[in-house]
């Protein structure tokens, strides 16, 4: 259990949520679901009886249920981590460790697939889902520009082992557009600039012919990526100016 709280990771043994997963993800037999963090298993196995195929990744080597999953021939698992891995999928399913929600977002930005069920830390949701404004970040802008999200279900902090301090939110997401990795690094560095005027911003980028009139925190998730994309441009041309 210490071994799992070091690496961020709190096992689901609520069965009510589990079905509540199970049922928004709505799996179909000819569908390939991609899980992050296997952990006890239980999930997977019920993903595996209606899924066509599941590939399972788990960080932590010490796992000991692989006999228990044994019996499921539609199953890959695999070892390591699970962004890491070059893998296609239609639906991701993922309890994911609060650590790496941020990562999450962020890698499914640029993948192509139908939807995902991930749980995330409340916190978390709270500052992806928030408006323009004061907790609106660069990870705010870019979920909003690539997915729709609606909030399954609010989750106690008892639903798991070991129990974490905060409660959790299960999001399902159903992607509108793909953002490339180079983007994102862009729309961090812009984000860098919160409560600077777009205006003042975009001279340390060299760029004169863009007059928006508003600070970095009010653009509107589309109007930070168009933006981001921009200065991605910007500053490729700058480096082969050099």
């Amino acid at each position: 259990m210490n071994k799992r709280r070091r690496l961020g990771q709190h096992l689901l043994i609520d069965t009510n949520v589990l079905n509540v997963i199970i049922e928004n993800a709505n799996i179909r037999k000819d569908e390939v679901v991609y899980e992050i963090g296997t952990g006890n298993g239980i999930l997977t196995a019920e993903l595996c009886k209606r899924a066509g195929k599941v590939i399972s990744c788990e960080i932590d080597r010490d796992i000991t249920i692989i006999k228990d999953l044994a019996r499921y021939d539609n199953l890959t698992l695999l070892h390591g981590d699970g962004f890491k891995f070059d893998v296609n999928f239609d639906v991701f399913v993922s309890n994911l460790p609060y650590s790496r929600s941020r990562r999450a977002i962020e890698w499914l930005a640029a993948k192509k697939f139908d939807r995902a069920i991930v749980m995330l830390q409340k916190e978390f949701t709270s500052k992806i889902l928030s408006s323009q404004g004061s907790n609106y970040r660069a990870i705010s802008a870019l979920a909003q520009h690539c997915f729709n999200m609606d909030i399954v279900m609010h989750v106690s902090k008892n639903s798991f082992n070991p129990r974490p301090k905060v409660d959790s939110v299960l999001l399902k997401i159903v992607p509108q557009h793909k953002v490339d990795i180079n983007i994102v690094k862009a729309l961090k560095l812009l984000f860098s600039y919160r409560g600077k005027r777009i205006s003042n911003v975009i001279r340390k980028f060299k760029i004169n012919d863009i007059d928006i009139d508003k600070r970095v925190e009010r653009l509107t998730p589309n109007e930070a990526i168009e933006l981001a994309g921009i200065i991605d441009r910007r500053q490729k041309q700058l480096l082969q100016s050099i």
